[in-house]
């Protein structure tokens, strides 16, 4: 087959929102069954092989700049090049509102993007201002609030036609409705006890792999505090922070991209 040929298949191929959705929540599978595996059931006495101060096999795959942050990075460039491609193509047809919209969007995941990868609020909050915990809490309640306000009045304003496409506007709604919960976790639930969803984990993992998991997360903690002392992230806020807030955020994104390419095919029918 000529390289023109292989080129023209290529390009002729169809991405579709059930292609994201299918990787999305695969990579997720794939990644709570190594957990089950490794870190719960042990099988062949691999737990604890990631090494380091939390030996445990999700705080190698869902910590920061880790593999399940890294794929969400890559679904928020897709977010971005797929929006600015529908801000593109609406404003080449004369079409005023979804070319606010996807531009409004193309800008958010932009913005999100910026925010998972180089963490600018810590910078800001925690570095710069030294702020203390509560107002940092505070602070980042805003912040998120700001950034989530762009999306919404996108939606309010010019979502009208992407609200008249039932099948975009359900990825759309849950994608946001997924990465508010993990915003959520992130800023304002950090005042209000949101750890207590990561000793809920813990001792859900503990139900199947028993008093020998709960000796290896005892150990774990007591590691963190000869490292790092009492005044330290416990195995539990780890657990929410890590491993239930990364979740969140990837099927977020996988959402997102998915509504994005849902209307872009849409688009293309029309």
């Amino acid at each position: 087959m000529s390289l023109e040929k292989i080129r023209e298949k290529t390009l002729s191929v169809k991405v579709t929102h059930r292609h994201v959705l299918a990787t999305g929540f695969g990579v997720l599978g794939i990644s709570y069954l190594l957990v089950l595996l490794v870190d719960i059931l042990n099988i062949f006495g691999l737990r604890g092989l990631p090494g380091g101060i939390v030996p445990f096999y999700w705080n190698t795959l869902f910590a920061e700049r880790a593999p399940i942050e890294l794929i969400q990075w890559t679904l928020l460039t897709g977010l971005i090049i797929a929006s600015y491609r529908l801000y593109k193509e609406s404003s080449n047809r004369k079409d005023r509102a979804n070319t606010k919209f996807w531009a409004l969007l193309a800008v958010t995941a932009a913005l999100m993007l910026i925010e998972d990868a180089l963490n600018p609020r810590h910078t800001l909050f925690r570095d710069i201002l030294d702020l203390p915990w509560q107002q940092i809490n505070i602070a980042e309640t805003i912040y998120f609030g700001s950034l989530a306000a762009i999306p919404g009045y996108a939606f309010l304003r010019y979502g009208e036609k992407i609200r008249n496409h039932r099948r975009t506007l359900i990825l759309l709604v849950l994608g946001g409705l997924f990465y508010g919960l993990a915003v959520t976790i992130s800023g304002p639930g950090h005042s209000f006890g949101v750890s207590y969803l990561g000793d809920v984990g813990l001792n859900a993992t503990v139900a199947i792999g028993g008093e020998e998991l709960q000796e290896a997360y005892n150990a774990a903690e007591q590691r963190i505090i000869d490292v790092h002392g009492t005044d330290w992230d416990d195995l539990a806020f780890m657990f929410t922070d890590h491993f239930i807030e990364e979740s969140l955020e990837l099927i977020g994104a996988t959402f997102l991209l998915a509504s994005a390419i849902s209307y872009m095919n849409f688009r293309r029918t029309k």
